[in-house]
């Protein structure tokens, strides 16, 4: 049977999320704290999360950054339950780790949402060959984070790649769609580009297609030679096509 754990430090609020989960067939463990929640997790790795930010050792963001930061956890979908209803805590969610954000009071239709969301996040998973798109926009209310979190959580898992190399491939996708966003900011445009990526056993192919024009003032920017704009990304291949105006990035991974 799937397990869920329930971070929530108020009693009824973790009973009544408790009820909701175990009516879509998961049996529930629940935490009051962020140190308990870390402490089952290492007794027992559930098949998701749903974590308050407001506890009352920890702040939920540190929890879920905990989780992110260890390959066997790092699989886990979190899903963030939280009075902090701005923006910006929405984004923040997204940019420690979380796969979903869902405001109190909430629903059972959003709960059951983010359980089918997390379902198909463990599914895809476990799938051979990798293959999503990604907006580049950051007008989005944090779903290009979400997306971008995800990758990089397939890339740890799945690529055999070390931390630094996974980090320098996060920088140069981040530089990438910092350079979309500018240049859709200045031209006033909200949809500019959208990065593509294909994951299998052997490599990683990231292809950021233009939508808008920016692909050549990119290139003027970068010279003559792309690759120099991601020198520090350890990508295989780097190449422009005209002929789809896409940028290509490679990364190939060792095999046995």
């Amino acid at each position: 049977m799937a397990t869920a754990l329930i971070v929530e430090d108020e009693p009824e609020a973790n009973k009544l999320l408790g009820m909701l989960l175990q009516l879509r067939g998961y049996q529930t463990v629940s935490a009051y704290c962020g140190a308990e929640a870390l402490e089952k997790i290492r007794e027992h790795v559930p098949d998701v999360v749903f974590l308050d930010l407001m506890l009352p050792d920890m702040d939920g963001y540190d929890v879920c950054r905990s989780l992110q930061s260890s390959r066997p956890v790092s699989l886990i979908p979190v899903v963030i339950v939280t009075a902090r209803l701005t923006a910006e805590n929405r984004i923040a969610s997204f940019e420690v780790g979380a796969d979903d954000y869902i405001p109190k009071p909430y629903t059972p239709d959003q709960i059951f949402e983010a359980l089918e969301q997390a379902l198909a996040w463990r599914e895809q998973l476990d799938q051979s060959h990798v293959a999503g798109e990604v907006p580049l926009d950051t007008r989005d209310d944090g779903e290009t984070l979400r997306s971008l979190a995800q990758l990089r959580r397939l890339l740890q898992v799945r690529s055999g790649l070390g931390g630094e190399a996974i980090d320098r491939i996060s920088a140069a996708i981040k530089q990438l769609w910092s350079s979309v966003d500018t240049w859709s900011r200045r031209q006033r445009s909200n949809r500019v580009a959208t990065l593509a990526f294909a994951m299998t056993p052997e490599s990683l192919t990231l292809t950021v297609h233009d939508e808008a024009g920016w692909l050549p003032a990119w290139r003027d920017l970068a010279g003559d030679e792309p690759s120099k704009a991601l020198v520090e990304a350890p990508f295989d291949e780097v190449r422009i096509e005209d002929s789809d105006h896409s940028l290509r990035l490679v990364k190939r991974f060792a095999t046995a």
